[in-house]
């Protein structure tokens, strides 16, 4: 009888092309493989919440979610790690054991039409003042961005840590009612408010926002590496008319880039299951990877990187040279808490509604600093 195994994925433009290798997974080794369930991480998040025990012998995830699922997660145990960069592991390790093996890692980069915009901004003050300027909707529209859920989440966590007001001190306790938290909100409202971003993106998640520049609807976005093979297609309109620049930088002189690696992960009813180990194995192979690498993502194998940075010329050299200077200088990681989930999950709505103007900002400010410490109390 062949041997079964049982997955749950996230999904999305960026992550498909490798789970189409699976099949070859399932002809070399006789092992099927199902994907009982596949979904945005949100998503992905509340279904393994809500299951008890998790059925599945291994699940995607990512270093800022494993904390908040260690019920049913399994230690990685003889696995070789060797090729991997130290730095990348030590993000996928809870309380110094290893939860997961990195598929990349993940941080944005400003894209910005060349035929648009000669000089890409700086700072965020300066994109607001860009984007408004070459914004023409509704035929044309300046910035885009995500507006639910995890990425709404992630840009308002740069801009306040940009403008020296901390979600995460180390108190945990958030320090937003001030002029950096004023100023954080204030940027999304008048990206939102001034026509500048389109009213739809309150309800976008990633591949909308992706959609909509690749379209050619957008002067600038702020997207992640997956991503940038898309652009570059031959059925994109943007292919032969974009650069990427480093994220803008706040009002404290500081430049946050909300960043993490997505990992896939041995449940603990997978960790006995040798099959498991080899479709884990197989999946962040450095054949898998290499193909990732080519849809855009940042490789967390030496040996993938090395080869790639061979390769590249021009713009693409470019690209990967900004990536790693980011990645040296402009990370912002997530603390890695078990409830962090709930708190991506609180706030985002508070955000949105302060983007809209639904609720008045200085309201939202304390709205969110009081859920926050709600969060922190109840997981003492």
């Amino acid at each position: 009888m062949k041997s079964h195994l049982k997955i749950a994925l996230t999904s999305g433009g960026m992550y498909e092309s490798l789970y189409a290798r699976i099949p070859e997974f399932e002809r070399a080794t006789g092992v099927t493989v199902a994907v009982e369930f596949a979904g945005t991480h949100p998503e992905l998040n509340a279904h393994l919440a809500a299951l008890d025990p998790v059925p599945y012998h291994l699940v995607s995830t990512h270093t800022k979610y494993a904390p908040s699922q260690l019920r049913f997660l399994a230690p990685i145990e003889g696995f070789d790690t060797s090729d991997f960069f130290p730095t990348v592991l030590d993000l996928a390790k809870i309380g110094g054991v290893l939860y997961g093996i990195p598929r990349n890692i993940d941080l944005r980069l400003l894209h910005y039409r060349t035929d648009i915009i000669e000089t890409p901004p700086t700072t965020w003050d300066e994109l607001v003042a860009v984007a408004k300027r070459v914004a023409h909707a509704p035929e044309q529209y300046g910035f885009v961005f995500t507006g639910i859920e995890s990425g709404l989440f992630g840009t308002f966590f740069e801009l306040a840590e940009s403008a020296g007001a901390p979600i995460f001190p180390p108190s945990l306790l958030p320090e937003l009612n001030n002029d950096g938290g004023r100023w954080a909100l204030n940027v999304l409202r008048e990206l939102y408010s001034s026509g500048t971003a389109p009213q739809a993106l309150a309800g976008w998640h990633y591949d909308e926002v992706h959609a909509f520049f690749r379209a050619g609807s957008v002067a600038m976005v702020l997207d992640w590496p997956g991503y940038y093979a898309s652009y570059r297609d031959p059925s994109s309109l943007v292919r032969d008319r974009i650069q990427v620049a480093r994220m803008p930088a706040g009002p404290s002189g500081r430049t946050c880039c909300y960043a993490g690696a997505h990992t896939f992960a041995l449940t603990q009813a997978g960790a006995d299951s040798e099959e498991a180990h080899e479709l884990l194995r197989f999946l962040t192979a450095p054949e898998q990877q290499a193909i990732e690498v080519r849809q855009g993502a940042v490789a967390v194998r030496r040996s993938v990187m090395l080869t790639h940075r061979q390769t590249m010329q021009g713009d693409e050299a470019h690209r990967l040279a900004l990536l790693e200077y980011s990645i040296e200088h402009d990370l912002l990681i997530p603390p890695k808490l078990s409830y962090y989930p709930q708190i991506e999950s609180v706030i985002w709505r508070t955000v949105r509604a302060a983007m809209t103007g639904t609720t008045p900002i200085a309201d939202a400010l304390v709205e969110i600093e009081r859920k926050i410490e709600e969060c922190v109390t109840n997981a003492a």
